[in-house]
């Protein structure tokens, strides 16, 4: 999923890009808290979420593993970063990432976040194999109002189209600022899953969208 903070982007200055590498993990690890701030709750707090963030940023194979991710930065800052992954490698990168979510939650937090995971499974539908698939985006607070997220995603869909393929991202279904993103580079709202009552409080979200460009061939 992605979450962006702050009202759409301006016209000031672009971020260089760069491909991500595995020592970017401990840069990226509070950012990929904030593209997915559920994994807080799946784990019990923020120690274990930071923890878990940097190491399923080193590993190749997850959905917030560095091989999928391109790296903004400002001179030597880090000012955000995308993660997208061919849809087909959806269900493997899936079962990597829970795999990985179970070892850092331990003993202590395994029934929480077998129930929390279950209700992210139901909100998010599968990703189809015809997409680029936005796993996360963030930029960090620092960098926000100066066009990186849109300089990101534009590079995603250039590497989409490339591919023949449509990009998908599931958003917030409460994230104006990400509405606003999406819908300015041509996204639109494929479907969508409201939480019910019991799995806000779960999860402290509303529900989730997901929203598709098609640019390639579906």
């Amino acid at each position: 999923m992605a979450r962006l903070a702050g009202p759409p982007p301006t016209d000031e200055p672009m971020a260089t890009l760069r491909r991500a590498r595995p020592d970017d993990a401990h840069a990226v690890a509070p950012l990929i808290l904030e593209a997915a701030p559920h994994l807080r709750l799946l784990l019990g707090g923020d120690h274990e979420a930071w923890h878990a963030a940097e190491h399923a940023f080193r590993t190749e194979r997850t959905m917030y593993g560095w091989k999928w991710g391109m790296i903004a930065e400002d001179v030597t800052d880090l000012a955000g970063f995308v993660i997208a992954f061919p849809g087909k490698r959806w269900g493997s990168l899936k079962l990597g990432t829970s795999v990985g979510l179970a070892r850092a939650a331990g003993v202590k937090h395994a029934r929480d976040l077998v129930r929390r995971g279950r209700v992210l499974d139901r909100l998010h539908p599968p990703v189809p194999e015809w997409t680029l698939y936005v796993s996360a985006l963030a930029v960090h607070p620092e960098h926000r109002r100066s066009g990186i997220a849109t300089t990101l995603m534009d590079r995603v869909i250039a590497g989409a189209e490339h591919l023949g393929l449509a990009v998908a991202v599931d958003v917030d279904l409460d994230s104006d600022s990400a509405w606003a993103l999406y819908d300015s580079l041509g996204f639109v709202q494929a479907e969508s899953r409201e939480a019910g009552e019991a799995e806000r409080e779960l999860l402290e979200t509303v529900g989730f969208a997901r929203l598709v460009r098609h640019g390639g061939r579906e």
